[in-house]
């Protein structure tokens, strides 16, 4: 097991941030020095040398117990299959069909037929 960084803060939803030595991928199984796991990765962000992380706690877990200890992860795990996809892709059944676009254009009103764009006075 790797040294992953020491506990910072919990959040009220019961989210756990730390600030990182080594930089994981989101899904990765963290574990407590004892060896009981303590959630999973669900988030990586700030600067690329020391990142922060979001941890989404296992149920049942000891959140506020936690402030100012050191967790650790697996290196054991080479495929991580409980990861989320990255945002922004989508799968081939969702490109077809399902997200139309949509006209970023004004809506017509009933009865007008054209759209008249108001003069705004010259400045001189």
């Amino acid at each position: 097991m790797k040294k992953l960084g020491t506990v910072k803060n919990v959040i009220h939803d019961g989210t756990i941030l730390l600030r990182a030595s080594e930089t994981p991928t989101p899904g990765t199984k963290v574990y407590d020095l004892r060896g009981v796991e303590v959630g999973k990765v669900a988030r990586v962000f700030g600067p690329v040398k020391e990142p922060y992380i979001a941890l989404k706690p296992r149920q049942g877990a000891e959140k506020i117990g936690l402030l100012g200890t050191t967790l650790y992860f697996s290196t054991d795990e080479h495929v991580n299959h409980d990861r989320p996809r990255p945002i922004g892709r989508r799968t081939p059944r969702e490109q077809h069909g399902r997200f139309k676009a949509r006209s970023s254009g004004p809506v017509k009103k009933k009865g007008v037929n054209t759209w008249q764009r108001k003069e705004k006075p010259r400045k001189k």
